[in-house]
Parts: C-alpha cells; sequence; structure tokens
C-alpha cells in the first residue's frame, strides 16, 4: 500500500515539473488558435471584402449580351425576319438620392462594430482562460493537502496496525483509519476527475493541449478607473449603422440620375435588301434619364421599422452600459472580499495547524482517542483546501476586476 500510495504522489507531482506552461502563454496561444476567434477573424475579413464591393458610389457597371430575334409569321417586306444583336453598355448612378454613399458609410460602420465585437469577445474568452487556469491550482493545491491526510493516516495506519498485531489495541481502532485513509482516496480520485475536466475544457479554449500549467499569478493593480469596453464602443457604432439604415430608406423618395451609353452592333438576315438598305451596323446609344418616387406602399412602413430597429439598438446600449458599471463596481467590492476571505483562512488553517499539532502529540501519548484526531486531521485538510481557493479566487476576482474596468486585452497581456 506504502508503494503504490508513493507511486499516485509522483504520479500527481509530475506534470507540475515538466513543462509548465504560464497563464501569459497559454492567453497568447488561445489568441491563435481559439476556434471562435479564428471565426469571428473570418467575418471581419468577410465584411472588408463587403465594404470593398460598396466603395464606389457611382456604382459604375459595364455590361456585355446578346440577342437574336426572329419573325416567322405576318413578315412585311419592310422588316427583316432575323435580327441578331450584339452590345456593350456602360451605366453610372449620376445622383441616387444618397443612398450608395449611405450603404458605403454603413459598411464601414458594421466593419468596425465587427472589429470591436471581436476585441470583446476576445476579452471574454481570456477571461474564461483565466478562471480555468486558476481553478486548476486550486485542485492541484487540494490534491496536494489530501495528499498530505492520505500520508498522515497512512503512517498512524501503520502505527495502530502494529499495536493491534501485539494485542495492544481493538480491530475497530484500526478500521477506522483505514476507512477514513479509503475515504480520502475517494476525495482525491473525485479531484483528479476535476483536474482532467478542466484541463480539458483549458484545452478547448486554447485550441492546444495543455497538460500543465505554472504558478503564474496577475499582478496587484489596485484604483482601476471605469472606461467603456469594447463592446460598449461595438454599440455605439452599431447605433451609426443603424442611422444610415433609415438614411437609405429616406434616399428612396429622393430623385435619381442615371446615365449609360452602349455600343450596339447588328447582324441581320432573311430581309429585302432593296427595300431595306440603310440598316446600321453599329450604333452609339446614350441615355440619361430622371426618376423620381411619388408614392409607394413599403417606404413608410420600411422607414418605421428602420426607427423602430434604431430604438432596440439604443436601449441596448443603454443597458449595456449600465451592466458595465454595475459590473465593475461589484468587481471591485468582490476582490476586497476576497482579500478579507484570504485573511480569514489564513487565521482558520493556522489554527487548525495548531490544534492538529497538539491532537497528534496526545493522541500518541493515548491521551485522546482516535476519533479526536481524526476530526483534527480533517479540519486541519478542509481549512488547506479553503486557503487554497481562496487564494486563486483572489486571482480570479483580479483578472474580472481588469477586464470589467474597460481595459482591453492587449493592455492586459502587456501588466500580465
Amino acid at each position: 500500500m506504502d508503494s503504490l500510495y508513493k507511486k499516485l504522489i509522483i504520479l500527481a507531482i509530475l506534470p507540475f515539473s515538466l513543462n509548465a506552461t504560464s497563464l501569459k502563454e497559454i492567453m497568447q496561444a488561445t489568441l491563435k488558435n481559439n476556434v471562435f476567434i479564428k471565426a469571428m477573424n473570418y467575418d471581419i475579413a468577410s465584411k472588408k471584402e463587403t465594404l470593398k464591393s460598396v466603395s464606389n458610389t457611382l456604382n459604375p457597371t459595364i455590361n456585355v449580351g446578346a440577342n437574336y430575334t426572329k419573325l416567322d409569321l405576318d413578315v412585311r417586306s419592310t422588316q427583316v425576319g432575323a435580327t441578331a444583336m450584339g452590345y456593350l453598355k456602360f451605366g453610372i448612378d449620376v445622383y441616387d438620392g444618397g443612398k450608395n454613399s449611405s450603404i458605403k458609410r454603413q459598411k464601414g460602420f458594421e466593419l468596425e462594430s465587427a472589429k470591436l465585437s471581436t476585441k470583446a469577445s476576445k476579452k471574454e474568452i481570456l477571461l474564461q482562460v483565466a478562471t480555468l487556469f486558476f481553478q486548476i491550482k486550486t485542485v492541484d493545491a487540494n490534491l496536494l493537502a489530501y495528499s498530505d491526510k492520505s500520508k498522515a493516516l497512512l503512517a498512524q495506519y501503520k502505527r495502530e496496525k502494529q499495536k493491534y498485531d501485539l494485542k495492544m489495541i481493538t480491530i475497530d481502532e484500526v478500521l477506522k483509519l483505514q476507512s477514513e485513509y479509503e475515504s480520502n482516496k475517494y476525495v482525491m480520485d473525485d479531484l483528479r476527475y476535476q483536474r482532467d475536466y478542466l484541463y480539458q475544457n483549458l484545452s478547448l479554449l486554447v485550441g492546444k493541449t495543455i497538460t500543465s500549467i505554472d504558478d503564474s499569478k496577475l499582478p496587484d493593480i489596485s484604483n482601476l478607473n471605469y472606461q467603456p469596453s469594447s463592446n460598449i464602443k461595438a454599440l455605439k457604432v452599431g447605433l451609426r449603422a443603424a442611422d444610415e439604415s433609415v438614411a437609405q430608406i429616406k434616399a428612396l423618395k429622393k430623385p435619381k440620375v442615371k446615365l449609360e451609353d452602349s455600343i450596339n452592333v447588328y447582324n441581320y438576315n432573311d430581309y429585302n435588301e432593296n427595300l431595306l438598305k440603310d440598316l446600321p451596323d453599329t450604333q452609339n446609344q446614350f441615355m440619361l434619364s430622371f426618376s423620381m418616387n411619388l408614392y409607394d406602399t413599403v417606404s413608410s412602413s420600411k422607414k418605421q421599422a428602420a426607427m423602430l430597429e434604431k430604438m432596440v439598438k439604443k436601449e441596448q446600449l443603454n443597458y449595456a452600459l449600465s451592466k458595465e458599471k454595475m459590473a465593475f463596481d461589484l468587481a471591485k467590492k468582490k476582490l476586497l472580499t476576497q482579500q478579507k476571505k484570504i485573511d480569514s483562512a489564513k487565521s482558520a488553517l493556522d489554527m487548525a495547524i495548531s490544534v492538529y499539532d497538539i491532537i497528534l502529540t496526545k493522541y500518541q501519548n493515548g491521551i485522546v482517542d482516535n476519533i479526536a484526531y481524526l476530526d483534527a486531521l480533517s479540519k486541519k485538510t478542509i481549512n488547506r483546501a479553503l486557503y487554497n481557493q481562496a487564494l486563486n479566487n483572489y486571482e480570479i476576482a483580479k483578472a474580472n476586476y481588469y477586464f470589467d474596468s474597460g481595459m482591453d486585452y492587449e493592455t492586459a497581456l502587456r501588466k500580465f
């Protein structure tokens, strides 16, 4: 049993001494490999191309085409029976009521909003990474605490077993220690599962397998001031894009001027060449058209829908801004609370260690029974676990404090 125990302890500790990865390295790998971030980068690239496609507000077009016409019944002698035509047509919107210019501005705002939203999403993903990182550290530290408990239980088990073999104590004294030892193994198995689960979730976010982490901590930063995050900036830009949607609908009622010029090439068959001698082989046709929408049944509803959509985005912005400010205030309070929890947990652990040392001496001298000893050992282990959790929850609280302040991820990584 002693040999098996030592092997388990070695397996539990070994990953932390080989190729341990720092929090900053993990975050940098996340920015490169995370599938959601890659998808968002593709979305930005797509919006860049969309912006390019509407950049020329004159909307120039060049079209080439051909058609063939044949008359079969009641063809007069002054008509051509079969005509083939090829054409090259050039057109531009001299004035479209400002619609194309508005579309260009809208697509520009949508691109800017996508970039800002991506920055906000990257920050959220990095915060998840930091949370998982310190949760793993909590589990690792608790594994060591319960490993120490197993070591202590095993030593006392061997001691009591020798006494039992010498008929100095009854079997129940030995069984109590063995039962506690087995229960402790159960807790350790559950902690190992938790560690595997957290590592797999971390690896999924990072986009590469993470098997060990180092002892990274976040720097202490106090008195941060709130500033609007990339998410708030994205919503503000989205509001400007909504304004352009309204402008495009208003443009439907404005006059439009379009210029077209086409070169046509003709070929004729099945006609009376004596009567039709001056048929053109080529023609250049120039057209300048003017139009204005005096009435339709959809513009008013479209405008109202666009205005309502703008109101939706405005309310979403107001809510998000209030939520961010509240989150920052709570994050600051959480940081202070976690500092107090560390002090309390440290004090409780120190007292539990002192009590355990006293009870252990009394137990070994036969002054107290193993029930008192097991109680003292359990309290020491539990308080050590709570202290470890408080330390790592403090690091998670710091990460939330940084990001909830509106600090962007690039600045945060430089500080980390």
